[in-house]
């Protein structure tokens, strides 16, 4: 009898552990909501950012090289005709000298990956025509508050290597105490994407920092904490689950677009 009720006992705690394995392993990450807002791109931190967008903080643990003192938050939120992307680095030596290499790897940067047709889960690399990564840097190569901009395909099709102002001409960058903040506006027709397309689309997003110092070459990156790291940087897997919000019209939009149709009347 006592055998068989401390088999009993184990059976049932091995059941109870097989259940919640399987819950866990199938259980997903709420999806973050992305506010509707739009943000002046100007370059200058404004104060109120966290409010009206998605804050990503990156996590503190390095996943390639070293990085002591370096932090990095993200920042989302969109409108009709744009998403919108910033982001503020903790930095006490901005480098920005490689204009070269496919991703800026030996200058300071953030890169804002984003799918945005919801087929993101289970892959390993950037292989669908969704699939996007944007990389960032907070000054040009002089040294300058111009923040240069690429698309990199890493390994996957990419969408024709486009760089500059084929990217956005909306990007403005600046420094902030301690650090350097980048910001831009991302049109949705860039992604052949209306934003009735997209009011649905489970999003998968993601970033990583990079931090490169006097030596001209990067010491280290952080990203999104996730579990995992093989193929950090090009593997869709990691990406996190997003989603937009509810729509809103400014009122003063609402008076300008009817406005506008008097005019025409």
């Amino acid at each position: 009898m006592y055998r068989s009720s401390t088999d009993y006992c184990r059976t049932l705690s091995l059941t109870v552990f097989v259940i919640c394995t399987v819950l866990t392993f199938f259980a997903e990450a709420a999806p973050t909501i992305i506010p509707y807002g739009k943000m002046t791109i100007d370059g200058k931190l404004e104060a109120d950012l966290a409010v009206k967008a998605a804050r990503f903080d990156l996590s503190l643990v390095c996943i390639a090289g070293t990085i002591k003192d370096d932090y990095f938050s993200t920042y989302m939120s969109y409108d009709e005709n744009y998403f919108y992307f910033a982001c503020t680095a903790k930095d006490n030596s901005i480098s920005c000298k490689d204009a070269v290499s496919r991703d800026f790897k030996d200058s300071d940067y953030i890169r804002f990956y984003i799918n945005v047709e919801g087929d993101y889960k289970k892959r390993q690399q950037l292989d669908g025509k969704g699939d996007w990564a944007f990389i960032f840097t907070p000054q040009n190569s002089k040294g300058k508050w111009e923040p240069m901009v690429k698309e990199c395909k890493y390994n996957g099709p990419g969408h024709g290597d486009l760089e500059g102002d084929k990217v956005t001409n909306k990007r403005k960058s600046g420094p902030i105490d301690g650090g350097w903040y980048v910001e831009t506006a991302i049109p949705l027709a860039l992604f052949e994407k209306k934003l009735k397309d997209l009011e649905q689309t489970n999003l998968g997003v993601y970033f990583i920092g990079g931090d490169t110092d006097k030596g001209g070459v990067r010491s280290g990156e952080v990203r999104v904490p996730a579990d995992g790291a093989g193929g950090y940087w090009e593997s869709p897997s990691y990406w996190q689950p997003a989603k937009l919000g509810p729509f809103a019209v400014n009122p003063a939009d609402k008076i300008a677009a009817i406005w506008g149709e008097i005019k025409q009347f």
